[in-house]
């Protein structure tokens, strides 16, 4: 006999979807911080396949309590192990692009007339300040996600 689906099984849903979406946005910046001219390190790459890695976890998690054939794969301790250990990486990919970030600030404080996301030493040029304030919209991003 299948239960109905109760309000806090639809909220999971919508909020794994926001979910989703939060993490195609940061995807798709942390491209563009890949783009720009200057260095990136295993930090800036651990968020990008984070990002990958989430997609099957989030189709379990939204797809497989919904129809009928698939319920019988639907674990609710299953659900809890993967949303804390998505939990636990997010909050690492998190601290990580913020310490590259501030790492990068640090680094560039040393020139003259420079300060915050204009001494970015990781970037080059025009890039430096575009680079800098893109990681600093994926720590932002890192924060929703937890």
């Amino acid at each position: 006999m299948r239960l109905p689906d109760n309000i806090l099984q639809k909220t999971k849903i919508v909020l794994h979807a926001i979910q989703g979406l939060v993490i195609f946005l940061a995807w798709a910046i942390i491209i563009a911080i890949f783009t720009k001219p200057g260095s990136t390190d295993g930090r800036i790459k651990y968020f990008f396949a984070l990002c990958w890695f989430c997609i099957p976890l989030l189709i379990y998690q939204t797809g497989v309590p919904q129809f009928n054939r698939t319920k019988r794969f639907s674990n609710a301790y299953a659900h809890f192990v993967i949303d804390a250990l998505l939990t636990i990486f997010w909050f690492a990919a998190f601290i990580s692009v913020a310490t590259w970030t501030n790492e990068g600030i640090k680094k560039g404080v040393g020139r003259p007339g420079t300060r915050g996301c204009e001494a970015f030493a990781w970037g080059d040029g025009k890039s430096r300040g575009s680079k800098c304030h893109l990681s600093q919209a994926i720590i932002g991003m890192g924060v929703v996600l937890l």
